[in-house]
């Protein structure tokens, strides 16, 4: 039988990786300008990027070449001369020991590919706290040496409050992946949007900062009505700012679910927890129950036959006085006379 096409469920979307959203952000030509201003100031005092090409990085390779999906490849002139940007995106939880020869292996495999210098960038915030060494050198005494050095930004060790201050919306987006406090982290998203409109960013830009800081900075309940709070008054001092209660509005919807979703496992566990009570509750009185029945069989057998109903019916504390009364019966007259007793 065919299946209705409506009734099929849409594929969630993929969440997006650490690589993805750099990637996104760092993909439009205006943020990657601003990211090289706020955090590599120095390549912008020769480098042009007022036309900038993305170049695919991908080689053929053996299947044990990693792919790398983490690197960006820019093409944009360096004094005057075609020149390449490689920004090496290392993600992992653990700072990887050889980060910087690998990124150097691929900043001269991308240029033997192109013919182009390239100058590698190396991007992290991996965990431990300890710094990505950024020089390479091998040095075998007078014979020969091999030299590498590159920019190595560690957002972990990073001080966020210079690029919340400023307006750089590029440097308030990636603010996500450093050390914010809880009202540090209302601020980056407040910031990213304001500073966006502000610049009158286009939509691609914009969301593609508003889903870094989105993603980095999950809010709970109180951060969220502090976000709304300082939306709306941003919203109303500048006209230009007007938009941002429509843009937060995703912020706080995802809140909602993480808060609906967070309720629904406490009231599971909650549940479950009730659950295992009452189950052991309800099997101590069942045992007691089992218990006191088998002793007034042993020693009554023809009153147990008649009585066993009785007993379903007592509650546990009225189950525990005819257990104690049972060892001081005589007979089998005793045992109903304790029910008809009431």
């Amino acid at each position: 039988m065919a299946t209705d096409p409506a009734a099929r469920s849409e594929p969630e979307a993929p969440v997006p990786t650490h690589d993805d959203l750099i990637k996104a952000l760092l993909s439009q030509p205006r943020l990657l300008i601003e990211f090289f201003r706020a955090f590599v100031p120095e390549v912008l005092e020769f480098a042009d990027f007022s036309e900038v090409e993305y170049l695919d990085k991908e080689h053929s390779r053996s299947g044990k070449r990693p792919r790398r999906v983490g690197d960006l490849l820019v093409k944009a002139k360096w004094r005057g001369r075609d020149a390449a940007f490689l920004i090496h995106l290392e993600s992992q939880a653990k700072a990887h020991r050889f980060a910087l020869e690998r990124v150097a292996e691929y900043a001269l495999r991308d240029s033997i590919r192109y013919g182009l210098p390239v100058m590698p960038v190396l991007l992290t915030h991996a965990k431990p706290l300890r710094p990505q060494p950024s020089e390479l050198d091998w040095t075998f005494g007078e014979v020969a040496f091999i030299r590498a050095r590159c920019p190595v930004l560690h957002f972990r060790l990073m001080d966020p409050r210079p690029h919340l201050e400023g307006g750089n919306v590029a440097a308030l987006a990636l603010s996500s992946l450093m050390p914010l406090n809880s009202g540090q982290q209302v601020e980056a998203i407040a910031q990213t949007l304001a500073e966006a409109l502000r610049q009158n960013l286009g939509d691609d830009e914009l969301e593609a900062a508003a889903a870094f800081v989105r993603h980095y900075t999950p809010l709970d309940a109180d951060q969220l009505l502090q976000l709304r709070e300082r939306v709306r008054r941003l919203s109303e001092e500048n006209e230009f700012l007007s938009a941002m209660p429509t843009l937060v509005n995703p912020f706080v919807e995802i809140g909602k679910l993480e808060g609906l979703q967070e309720g629904i496992e406490k009231g599971i566990e909650k549940g479950i927890e009730k659950g295992i009570e009452k189950g052991i509750e309800k099997g101590r009185a069942e045992g007691e129950r089992d218990l006191v029945l088998r002793q007034l069989k042993l020693r009554f057998p023809k009153a147990a036959a008649g009585l066993e109903s009785s007993l379903e019916a007592l509650d546990e504390e009225r189950l525990l006085a005819f257990g104690e009364a049972l060892l001081f019966f005589k007979t089998d007259a005793d045992c109903i006379a304790w029910f008809d007793r009431g």
